[in-house]
């Protein structure tokens, strides 16, 4: 069964409606003698007029006929369920003050719409499909390019169950109700439910190893819409009221190329979802990148101080021999020299004669002035004029502060572990800050 056929005087004629589309009523080629010169427009057999009734429906439509050849028109309109689906979209498109055509064709052939709804400025065309064959997404996604190529909308209607390309392109799943009641679209529209944290600036999500607040990027998500009469979805895609959408806010179930039916309020929802997401993404890229960079300095920062630490146990220790010989010419007697920097003498090595303390060896500068006192009346020793000048900058006046040049080794990695009976570097980094009594 065919809607559509070629009137060998009136032309192009469609059985569905009163006047065949060109003026001329059904009764002038409904089982008239001679029949009516009616044929296909695809394989050019002759055609005649049937009526049929089918539960609510009161059908007219066009047979081929006996023994008519292979004819794609034919083969394109078989099927009950197919024939009642494209009766009921071009109804409802009508309704909606639209003009509705069945297989309509593209000049050069690369497409033909089961039904082509024209908008009444002819701004606007919309191919409404009826997909009850399988068919692959391959080609679903072909033909729907051809479409878009032609400046052709289209949405693809189907009663299958199991549907893998409807997320793939425009399209919607319906469904007609054994009760004879009014067609429903079942799935491929969609609305959108914004979810945002009581605080925006402060998400309460995690920052993906970042610290600090993040801004809220939104947790809304897309469902699809209760079922509805399939009347007021070609009406509201003639109003332009709704629209396919590729949608932009994933989840756990769709793909990133999911298309739905959707309003302009809830793109506009899923847009501010989108921004802030975008907006969250900037936030907190900015914020990694300014606390790795104090990561890397705070990392720096401890290896230079580590470098520090260790030149400084270098000096005391190549200082030990010379500053003893020192203390010896200058006091008769060898001193007693301590192990290790202590706090109590700013991380320096003490040189005790008779027990009681005479020297330090290399105080560390800054901690000087907390120690003037106590310091007072011991001799400082330094390796070089530039650690004397640090050290005498923070000492009290009068301090007297000894320079005995000694030749240092080159630097080299800071090492896990000193000689024995020494203190490792980090042993004597948790000493100089108090921690080894904790």
């Amino acid at each position: 069964m065919v809607f559509v056929g070629v009137h060998g005087e009136w032309g192009r004629i469609d059985a569905t409606q009163a006047d065949l589309g060109c003026g001329q009523g059904r009764e002038s080629i409904y089982k008239v003698k001679p029949p009516a010169p009616l044929t296909c427009y695809e394989c050019e057999w002759r055609l005649h007029l049937v009526h049929r009734t089918h539960g609510a429906y009161d059908l007219w439509f066009l047979r081929h006929a006996n023994n008519a050849p292979h004819c794609e028109a034919r083969l394109a309109g078989e099927g009950m369920a197919h024939h009642l689906l494209k009766l009921d979209l071009a109804h409802h498109a009508r309704a909606a003050g639209w003009s509705a055509e069945y297989e309509v064709a593209a000049p050069d052939g690369s497409w033909r719409a089961d039904v082509m709804a024209t908008s009444p400025d002819g701004s606007r065309r919309v191919a409404l499909e009826a997909q009850m064959s399988a068919i692959s997404i391959t080609d679903i996604e072909a033909r729907t390019a051809r479409y878009a190529a032609a400046g052709v909308e289209v949405c693809w209607f189907t009663d299958r169950k199991n549907v893998p390309w409807l997320d793939a392109v425009p399209s919607v799943q319906i469904a007609r109700p054994e009760d004879g009641g009014a067609v429903q679209i079942t799935a491929g529209a969609a609305r959108f439910k914004p979810e945002w944290c009581c605080d925006r600036a402060d998400c309460g999500w995690s920052g993906w190893g970042v610290d600090g607040a993040l801004p809220c990027g939104g947790h809304g998500k897309w469902s699809d819409v209760e079922p509805f009469p399939l009347d007021r979805f070609v009406a509201a895609i003639c109003a332009n009221t709704t629209r396919p959408h590729r949608l932009r806010v994933p989840s756990w179930e769709k793909g990133e190329t999911t298309w739905r039916w959707i309003t302009g309020r809830y793109f506009a929802l899923e847009e501010e979802q989108v921004r802030s997401t975008a907006w969250r993404k900037q936030v907190r890229e900015r914020l990694a990148a300014i606390q790795q960079r104090q990561r890397e300095a705070k990392a720096a920062a401890e290896r230079e101080h580590m470098a520090a630490i260790e030149a400084l146990l270098q000096r005391q220790k190549a200082l030990v021999k010379p500053v003893v010989e020192f203390v010896f010419h200058e006091a008769g007697v060898y001193p007693n020299v301590g192990r290790d920097g202590i706090p109590e003498f700013a991380m320096g090595v003490p040189v005790y004669v008779r027990g009681k303390p005479y020297a330090v060896i290399c105080p560390v500068a800054s901690r000087v002035p907390a120690l003037r006192r106590s310091l007072a009346p011991l001799v400082l020793f330094a390796a070089s004029e530039r650690e004397r000048g640090r050290i005498a900058a923070q000492a009290g006046p009068g301090q007297r502060v000894e320079v005995l040049a000694v030749e240092l080794p080159s630097a080299e990695p800071v090492p896990a572990q000193r000689e024995q009976g020494g203190l490792t570097v980090k042993e004597a980094v948790n000493r100089m800050f108090g921690l080894d009594r904790m």
